[in-house]
């Protein structure tokens, strides 16, 4: 019963109905709550309707249950840097890399994490090393992991910079300029009021 609800959920996301998914998904965690595969199918559910508060709570939930999910961790990266939190992005990242070095989605997760941020050279190199090695992938994350590469690729060849910068430099340095901005509004509504 379990594996067949997480069989129909994944059929509705093919088919572009994350409602339908998601509804099979939770009947599959309340039969199983012990296992992570039905609370991960939810994330990528939520992740379809747009719903991020969602997909971390069911994404932090699959790692609860078994920390060591890699697709769990691959997807929480990128729900990191959608919130701008490349710290942590990154460490969920290296973690579902240090558990599987081979794994394919994990490469593609973190290169969509370069490729987002503008660094199309380092998306190449992710997804050129993740293709090589043996990694079991099937058709569908393959194909997923050539249209990316092929993507980044041109999107290379436009960029100038041979080497780009550590992107949490960048954010350092926006921070900075974000925070002197709030203490200039800050004395100015301060000097109004006087």
């Amino acid at each position: 019963m379990y594996t067949d609800l997480l069989d129909k959920g994944y059929t509705c996301l093919r088919r572009s109905d994350p409602t339908s998914a998601l509804v099979r998904f939770q009947h599959a965690a309340a039969l199983e709550p012990e296992k992570p595969q039905a609370f991960f199918g939810q994330a990528l559910a939520h992740i379809e309707l747009e719903q991020s508060e969602e997909v971390m709570r069911a994404l932090e939930t699959t790692l609860r249950i078994d920390p060591t999910y890699v697709p769990a961790h691959a997807y929480l990266g990128i729900e990191y840097l959608k919130r701008y939190d490349l710290d942590r992005a990154q460490d969920a990242l290296e973690c579902a890399l240090r558990y599987e070095p081979s794994n394919l989605l994990v490469h593609i997760k973190y290169a969509e994490y370069y490729y987002r941020l503008g660094f199309y050279h380092r998306a190449v190199e992710y997804l050129e090393r993740g293709l090589k090695g043996p990694h079991g992938a099937n058709e569908h994350v393959v194909a997923t992991a050539r249209q990316l590469l092929s993507q980044a690729q041109q999107k290379r060849k436009s960029i100038i910079l041979r080497e780009p910068p550590d992107p949490r430099r960048l954010l350092q340095i926006f921070a900075r300029f974000g925070s002197r901005k709030s203490k200039e509004v800050a004395v100015n509504e301060h000097v109004e009021l006087s």
